[in-house]
């Protein structure tokens, strides 16, 4: 994906989800953590996405360590459940068109 674009999906991935509602977050941990995102252009088609996720206290990282690992493994699930939403909406190739995949 563009980097151009990476910060709208990103958004749309969020919304709706446990990690953009702040009671949730404040229930589950995602509140005594700050997270960083950078995203970095790969090329002129593909972004790294890269999340830090830093305690706002005094040993946040040590004492959370399990929560912090879960809320970063429920961000990219949330990214990776994005991809496949958008891939059911996009529409499939013309019967008979050839592929890129089998072109050659």
């Amino acid at each position: 994906m563009p980097c151009d674009d990476v910060r709208e999906f990103v958004r749309n991935a969020l919304k709706g989800t446990s990690l953009a509602d702040p009671i949730v977050s404040a229930l589950s941990g995602w509140a005594f953590f700050e997270p960083h995102l950078r995203f970095t252009p790969v090329d002129a088609g593909h972004t790294r996405i890269e999340l830090d996720m830093l305690g706002t206290g005094r040993g946040a990282e040590t004492l959370l360590f399990v929560q912090r690992r879960a809320e970063i493994d429920r961000f990219f699930v949330a990214l990776q459940d994005e991809l496949d939403r958008r891939e059911r909406w996009r529409p499939s190739p013309a019967p008979g068109a050839e592929s890129i995949e089998s072109a050659g």
